[in-house]
């Protein structure tokens, strides 16, 4: 039985398996409406008041040109803060129709279950070579992050994570390919040099934490590559110059010394004052709240990992490769502990490079493996059981995490038609969103849950504010609240 369903799985072309992966997660993007800050992100950013990010703003003007959202990164950039790549993207899909964003984020997960593959295996080639490795990837990428919503689906959130993570990585990746093969351009296209610098550029200019590791990697690869070649060429040089610039960028934006002073201003309450930081206080609530919860979540990568050192023959070249993407993910763990709030979504770089790390092992792993299972039933016996828990886990958790965003957005649907019906009122109210049934309790984070929805992906009690008060403006009502009766903790009764 164990023969028939390998055979069986190795008839599935790969091109059905991503195809397939594609259609789910477009599904899931398309569920998933406009929430929380994509809609302060309509408009043209304005610096009055904190910007537009702050509750009793005043009127905004909407981003009606791609010249709009360009003036607002400028301000935005000098009033908020540095990820001007990320929010160039949100600003423009917040300006475009929600369904250019939702193709455009399927494409980018789709190309960056490819990179990670390609990243473990070394080299590009497909995935047909290495099925095994290419369906372990997929699982940790869809499995090991924490808050899958958040960073992948959500339009500002995905932005901010999924997209940099394939910057990342598409710069990461002739690095690799220079390190695991030592044939890979020896004579460069002339293009690659300004190729690698914008490459460098937009991977710096990222995301904190995965900019100051991928300078890491970057810079741990180049030592490798220049002890074994005793030179380095341009190209190389070129994208470290181009990551270093975009890092300087991202780290020393004025904004982000302005945003301090706003949030201290207009919300204490959201934001560490300046004598709690880097007290015990506050280590051990990043530790508690996002360290231990990310590595615990995305422990299991570690599998291949620990069976890859303990049992299997290794070579120097690819055992220094994995040990460098598994100190680059728990690297970010780290870095997020001197950050004044570490929130389980910023462990998602961890959970990629760990993913990168793992998939590598994994295909290591392999013919020991084999091996086992040809000689052992005991081995067939228990990968089986393991396969089959682990297919009943992805069936259940999709149907539940479907289940529940489908229930979401049909209660939004039934709100956007009461808001039509009732546009010209004083003060429209509406009941708040829920989770059918706490399968939120139930699934965890692998869909929406109550947290989100109370912490922005639905609006609040007060229509003063920010949530409330942008999505009014955005669709040109007075006034919009939830209803107070709506209490959360009844919610989830």
């Amino acid at each position: 039985m164990f023969r028939g369903i390998a055979k069986l799985w190795e008839k599935i072309p790969w091109q059905v398996i991503l195809l397939v992966l594609g259609t789910i997660f477009l599904w899931r993007n398309n569920l998933m409406p406009m929430a929380g800050d994509d809609y302060a992100y309509a408009f043209i950013w304005d610096p009055e008041h904190g910007g537009n990010l702050m509750d009793d703003i005043g009127p905004r003007q909407r981003i009606e040109s791609f010249g709009d959202v360009i003036s607002s990164q400028w301000t935005h950039y000098f009033t908020w803060g540095g990820r001007t790549f990320s929010m160039l993207i949100i600003q423009f899909f917040a300006w475009q129709h929600r369904l250019c964003f939702d193709i455009a984020n399927t494409v980018v997960y789709l190309l960056l279950i490819m990179i990670i593959y390609w990243l473990a295996m070394g080299k590009i080639e497909s995935p047909t070579k290495a099925k095994g490795c290419f369906l372990w990837a997929i699982f940790c990428i869809n499995f090991g992050v924490l808050d899958y919503i958040t960073t992948m689906v959500w339009m500002t959130g995905a932005c901010v994570y999924l997209w940099t993570g394939l910057c990342e990585c598409i710069f990461l990746l002739p690095y690799a390919l220079a390190y695991r093969n030592e044939d890979f351009w020896r004579q460069w296209p002339k293009l690659s040099i300004p190729v690698m610098a914008i490459g460098g550029l937009l991977a710096g200019w990222s995301q904190e934490g995965g900019s100051l590791v991928t300078l890491t990697l970057i810079g741990l690869s180049l030592m490798a590559y220049y002890r074994r070649e005793g030179h380095l060429k341009r190209w190389m040089v070129a994208g470290v110059a181009g990551a270093v610039m975009g890092c300087l960028l991202l780290m020393l934006a004025p904004g982000s010394v302005m945003r301090e002073k706003f949030m201290l201003q207009y919300e204490p309450e959201y934001v560490l004052s300046m004598e709690k930081l880097f007290t015990f206080d506050m280590f051990y609530r990043n530790f508690t709240e996002g360290f231990l919860p990310v590595f615990v979540w995305e422990s299991f990568l570690l599998l291949p990992l620990i069976i890859y050192f303990i049992k299997v023959t290794k070579s120097e070249s690819v055992k220094n490769y994995i040990i460098v993407f598994t100190g680059a993910g728990m690297e970010v763990l780290c870095l997020m502990m001197f950050a004044p709030e570490f929130k389980v979504h910023t462990g998602f770089h961890s959970t990629l490079f760990l993913t990168i790390a793992s998939s590598a092992a994994f295909r290591e792993c392999i013919p020991f493996i084999k091996e086992k299972c040809l000689l052992s039933p005991w081995w067939r016996r228990s990968l089986w059981g393991l396969g089959m828990a682990a297919f009943v886990y992805v069936i259940l958790s999709l149907v539940g995490a479907l289940y529940i965003e489908t229930s979401v957005a049909h209660q939004w649907e039934k709100r956007m038609e009461y808001v039509e019906q009732h546009r010209n009122d004083d003060e429209i109210v509406v009941s708040a969103l829920y989770i059918p049934h706490d399968l939120d309790e139930w699934l965890g984070p692998r869909s929406m849950t109550t947290y989100h929805l109370i912490y922005g992906a639905d609006l609040e009690y007060k229509p003063k504010d920010n949530r409330s008060n942008m999505f009014a403006q955005y669709y040109g009502l007075k006034s919009i609240r939830i209803d107070k009766e709506s209490d959360w903790k009844k919610v989830g009764e």
